[in-house]
């Protein structure tokens, strides 16, 4: 049963999440692309929608660089040989929009990613390829159908030839990989969660894992309803840190640490911990965890899932429902 709180079941959303990336595969089997070969991708998306490229890139599934837009149009001088995916979960993210016709202005070699909405509108009416998101629930937040991003971004790399040779099997693989985990996953995450109740994050991790910091940080903002914080080593040495001399506030620092880190980050980790504990600032390492940078990427993702879930229910409130958001799309309206 869930908890009563939890009205849209975020926790068996998560508890399905493996299954997302398999589905994915599927979603973008049939796309079709008249053009190439192109030389990048630019995935334009806001909120939930840009994970998956983010996650991509980082887990060295694709062969091409993979930019990030998030905003309105499209950045200045993009190159002929570029292929532009327009992603919105719901179909009607503004910004998205605005890209989408961006590239058909100019155009670029496009394709459409959403649940419907006016984005799959305007893809059907102007022939442009489309991946319809098959999402279960398709009441489910953006920000939990990574997923289905994931599988879809990678099943388009691979059809244009800009995937990784493996990228495919191991996102399959990655669905079963992350189920056979979900419980240590659970259980490392809520005990996560029960130290920050009264305070503010801040996710530190290495600038091999800065995509998955970031997430941490946005999964805390959106299901904790929380403010929290992120920054990855060894930036944040020579800068943030000095932040830590005056402390305004109750704050909890959160490493991600992965083993495999370079040497002299390994010992920045160190060296920062008992500067950290020299100011009192309260810390806690979670390690990164599998064998694979993808593995390591989503397991640790899935960890923070459920201490943000958790997180909002130590806070009382509901995990999925973002009020304050909606609230904005309304007076923007206005």
């Amino acid at each position: 049963m869930p908890h009563p709180l939890d009205t849209q079941d975020m926790e068996g959303v998560i508890r399905r999440s493996p299954e997302q990336f398999a589905a994915g595969l599927r979603a973008a089997e049939g796309v079709r692309l008249s053009r190439g070969p192109f030389s990048q991708v630019i995935l334009a998306g806001m909120g939930g929608s840009w994970m998956a490229g983010a996650l991509v890139r980082d887990a060295g599934l694709s062969k091409a660089p993979i930019t990030i837009h998030r905003g309105y149009g499209l950045p200045e001088r993009v190159p002929s040989d570029t292929l532009v995916l327009a992603s919105s979960f719901s179909g009607n993210t503004e910004e998205t929009l605005s890209a989408y016709e961006a590239a058909r202005a100019a155009g670029l070699s496009l394709i459409g990613v959403a649940a419907g909405g006016e984005l799959e509108k305007r893809c059907t009416s102007a022939g442009v390829p489309f991946v319809k998101i098959l999402a279960d629930p398709p009441t489910m937040q953006p920000r939990s159908a990574t997923g289905y991003g994931v599988g879809i971004l990678v099943q388009i790399l691979a059809r244009i030839g800009l995937a990784t040779a493996d990228a495919v099997s191991t996102v399959e693989r990655l669905g079963r990989f992350l189920a056979g985990s979900m419980e240590s996953a659970r259980q490392q995450g809520e005990a996560l969660a029960a130290v920050l109740t009264a305070v503010t994050p801040i996710i530190y991790a290495s600038d091999r894992f800065a995509a998955v910091a970031h997430l941490w940080k946005i999964k805390i903002n959106e299901n904790a309803k929380a403010p929290a914080f992120w920054n990855v080593f060894p930036e944040l040495n020579h800068n943030e840190m000095i932040g830590w001399s005056f402390v305004h506030g109750a704050f909890h620092v959160v490493l991600l640490r992965d083993a495999n880190d370079h040497p002299r980050v390994q010992k920045r980790f160190d060296i920062t911990l008992a500067l950290l504990r020299e100011k009192g600032i309260a810390s806690t390492i979670v390690p990164i965890t599998g064998t694979t940078l993808p593995e390591k990427v989503f397991s640790s993702l899935l960890v923070g899932d459920w201490a943000s879930t958790a997180l909002a229910l130590a806070h009382g409130v509901d995990p999925s429902p973002v009020p304050m958001v909606e609230d904005l799309k309304k007076r923007l309206k206005d």
